[in-house]
């Protein structure tokens, strides 16, 4: 994977469903995408091509990630992608934050 939109095909066909936010000129202002494990939640925002972040969060409490990282698009991409289901082994540190990772926003 070398461009967002291949990496945003592949978590597509990874079963992630995505929102497209507009600004209040109707601008593309942010790609949200999310997808749902039993007893967990991943979810990436894409801000543009040199900002986004994405973590995996409890279902029992979506403010305390347990994975998140942040940076460039593509490479934030890879890493949701390489992340392993969250019941195999080996699991992300509880709780835990990546180096450059930024806080999701979570309603």
């Amino acid at each position: 994977m070398t461009t967002v939109e291949e990496g945003l095909h592949a978590l597509v066909a990874r079963g992630f469903r995505f929102q497209h936010i507009g600004d209040r000129h109707g601008e593309l202002a942010i790609i949200v995408g999310t997808y749902g494990w039993p007893g967990f939640s991943d979810r990436i925002e894409i801000h543009g091509e040199h900002e986004a972040s994405a973590a995996r969060t409890r279902a029992d409490s979506a403010e305390e990630a347990v994975w998140s990282q942040g940076g460039e698009a593509v490479s934030v991409i890879a890493a949701l992608l390489a992340l392993p289901p969250p019941h195999e082994p080996p699991h992300p540190p509880v709780p835990g934050r990546a180096p450059g990772a930024r806080t999701i926003r979570t309603r």
